[in-house]
């Protein structure tokens, strides 16, 4: 007979130690936070061990609780996988992901393929922002246009982004010998209005007026703004990791001496708010493992 405590202890515990919070872990596990706690001292009652050092301002793992995580939270993903397997087309499978629309169309899209070649049974739901998502609380996972100091060391972005101007290659030729404020003064600008005006960002670290004598033209989003200025419609101001694909194509082509860094990144702000068993983990890590290859390149 196998000695084991109570079920509901051990996934009390493991949740509480990811969350390291009682509060977190009973909002997982669909039930209060008194009734976690009890299940943590019951599972600590049971083994003779505290498992959490218990601080004013959250939980923190004991040396007892650090050491006993991993055979808990392997053990209760083998049962799950087991479970799963059992359930077969009943297990839910899709991972939301909130986006902003451009980074969908322009950076993931591309990726996506590797990903679910070797993951065929997990189903993705792309939510692609405009500006903000309303429902990026209901996602598993959002990727967001973030300023870097805003945050953590650890959270996984890709690389600050640059600032570039660009344009049909065919337009970029015949100015090339024209000073950039007369091109900007005679031609259309194509505006991506959002949260970050990028634009202005540009202009003003170049002293470049915005004036001019034609008429912009305005977007709700760089993938548009990009698909215009390869019309040939006039000249955009967007994001490196955006316009790389247009570049590579040779679609559109960048003013290179009018290039300007930022503090702006695409960020994953926060892990997926799910048991570890969930394949919200394994896009997540993946996205991850994504970005940290845009980082490592030169």
């Amino acid at each position: 007979m196998r000695n084991l405590p109570p079920l509901s202890g051990l996934q009390a515990f493991e949740a509480a130690a990811r969350h390291l919070s009682f509060t977190e872990a009973a909002k997982e596990l669909n039930c209060t936070q008194a009734a976690v706690s009890q299940r943590v001292r019951g599972l600590e009652s049971y083994l003779s061990r505290q498992l959490f050092v218990r601080r004013q301002n959250g939980l923190q793992l004991s040396e007892v609780g650090e050491a006993y995580l991993p055979g808990v939270a392997e053990a209760l993903n083998l049962a799950a996988a087991a479970t799963e397997g059992l359930r077969g087309k009943n297990v839910p499978r899709t991972v939301t992901l909130s986006a902003p629309l451009s980074f969908v169309t322009l950076w993931l899209a591309s990726r996506l393929d590797g990903f679910l070649s070797q993951n065929p049974n997990i189903e993705i739901r792309l939510n692609s922002a405009i500006w903000t998502d309303p429902n990026a609380d209901l996602a598993d996972i959002v990727v967001e246009v973030r300023d870097a100091s805003e945050l953590d060391a650890d959270t996984p972005r890709l690389p600050n982004e640059t600032l570039e101007l660009v344009c049909a290659p065919a337009f970029m030729r015949s100015l090339s010998t024209i000073a950039l404020q007369d091109v900007l003064n005679s031609s259309r600008k194509i505006f991506v209005q959002g949260r970050h005006n990028v634009w202005q960002r540009w202009a003003t670290k170049l002293g470049i007026n915005l004036e001019g004598d034609v008429p912009a033209l305005k977007v709700d989003n760089s993938a548009t703004g990009l698909e215009a200025a390869a019309q040939n419609l006039g000249f955009v101001v967007t994001y490196s990791s955006y316009c790389e694909p247009y570049l590579k194509d040779g679609r559109v082509a960048t003013w290179s001496k009018a290039k300007v860094q930022t503090t702006l990144c695409l960020a994953l702000t926060g892990s997926p708010d799910k048991p570890s068993w969930h394949p919200a983990h394994k896009v997540f890590d993946w996205l991850k493992q994504e970005f940290q290859k845009g980082t490592s390149t030169p």
